[in-house]
């Protein structure tokens, strides 16, 4: 397989009966294996990133009349398959917008902060995602639980790819099917997480395309989008005191992601 970092196996679902076949690299033309329940696969090689196209056309627009609900179900279903932990299909007024959760990006300023055109103040902030909200009924929340030490390590860069990669993952099931205004939105700068390696951001430093368009995505905090609240919302806050905690299990941490819907 590439090099993407999978919390659940591909082919694991004995529904989908999965099974691998070979793609050539657009790019460099090495050989690539990618399950049939998967959407997209990473070239080992050159690390390209391309679509299945056999996955996509099992995503064409539903016919008149498929309901709203079973589409959402299909999309969080979908970011189970890619890795998330979980998945909720929320309604949009149950996502907080604060103006003060925006602010920490600039102050105590982020090592990040204007580095991308993914994050402040290159996004439109919490004023234009409420606007944005307004057009929105349904979203699609996910996450990924992963052992804290992780978060602390090199590692780090992996989770934050996954996270950005199942979100734009849904983001185009959802076009497939006919949901042409969805959005997608993750955690983490994409500068860090995919142009680490390069000096700049080349949508800022030379008005030109994004190196990492299937996948990039803008993050969550630049628009004060209170990931906590969401949390709560999805029923994934524990319950549990510190006592209740047994002190052999491993911490463990959340990273979250965001679709509209629609």
């Amino acid at each position: 397989m590439g090099t993407k970092l999978y919390f659940k196996c591909p082919g694991n679902d004995p529904v989908s009966r999965a099974v691998p076949e070979l793609y050539i690299c657009p790019d460099c033309g090495m050989e690539v294996e990618i399950w049939t329940d998967e959407i997209n696969g990473r070239c080992t090689s050159c690390k390209r990133v391309f679509w299945n196209d056999k996955a996509l056309k099992m995503a064409e627009k539903k016919p008149p009349g498929h309901s709203v609900r079973s589409v959402l179900k299909e999309l969080t279903q979908l970011a189970c398959q890619l890795g998330a932990s979980d998945a909720r299909a929320i309604p949009t007024t149950e996502i907080s917008v604060e103006e003060d959760l925006a602010k920490l990006c600039q102050e105590p300023r982020c090592e990040n902060h204007g580095l991308s055109a993914g994050c402040p103040p290159h996004v439109a902030g919490p004023a234009g995602f409420r606007k944005l909200l307004k057009t929105f009924k349904h979203a699609v929340v996910f996450k990924i639980d992963v052992p804290s030490e992780i978060l602390l390590s090199n590692e780090r860069r992996d989770i934050f790819q996954l996270l950005h990669e199942i979100a734009a993952n849904i983001e185009q099931l959802a076009i497939e099917m006919g949901l042409r205004d969805s959005n997608a939105y993750a955690g983490g700068s994409c500068k860090q997480i995919f142009c680490r390696d390069h000096s700049d951001c080349r949508v800022l430093a030379e008005n030109g395309e994004c190196r990492n368009p299937l996948f990039a995505r803008p993050s969550m905090s630049g628009f004060g989008i209170n990931v906590l609240k969401l949390k709560k919302v999805a029923g994934w806050m524990s319950n549990k005191t510190p006592r209740d905690v047994d002190p052999d299990a491993v911490s463990m941490e959340t990273v979250c992601g965001l679709i509209l819907i629609g």
